[in-house]
């Protein structure tokens, strides 16, 4: 059915859960997975300003280890599940470079935390920018919250 899937993540453990649950599927179809990582260059997109060049330039390499260490715990993830993986870690905005990628897969696979209202339009929905502007089929996984 599927031969190809892209599963997006942020590190989150709502990512986290859609990787575990993606690798499941992919295994069931003998699919291929490939995990996406977007890297936001904070240099392009936050406001330039003298004093702040050498902290962007440090924040910049720790959102780099950042994504390599996201990454490195896919692999493991999806070595458990016993599923072969590719790993990429793309530099751009994370709606439209998931977009641009997924046009070479049949299925995107992403968590959601089903946010709403004010918290929805403050921290905006990289899964709803997705399923709004891709014509791959995306697989959502509606994460579950710790209740404590």
């Amino acid at each position: 059915m599927y031969k190809r899937v892209l599963l997006p993540t942020d590190g989150s453990p709502c990512s986290e859960q859609a990787l575990r649950e993606g690798f499941e599927l992919v295994k069931s179809c003998g699919a291929e997975a490939t995990v996406l990582y977007v890297i936001e260059n904070p240099l392009l997109t936050l406001p330039m300003l003298p004093e702040g060049i050498p902290y962007e330039a440090d924040l910049y390499e720790d959102l780099k280890k950042a994504a390599e260490e996201v990454l490195a715990s896919a692999r493991k993830i999806a070595e458990e599940a016993g599923v072969p993986v590719n790993t990429i870690m793309h530099e751009g905005q994370p709606v439209p470079t998931i977009v641009e990628f997924a046009r070479d897969y049949d299925l995107i696979v992403m968590g959601t935390h089903g946010r709403g209202g004010l918290e929805k339009l403050i921290l905006g929905s990289v899964t709803e920018g997705v399923l709004h502007r891709t014509e791959t089929s995306v697989l959502v996984i509606h994460c579950k919250r710790k209740r404590g």
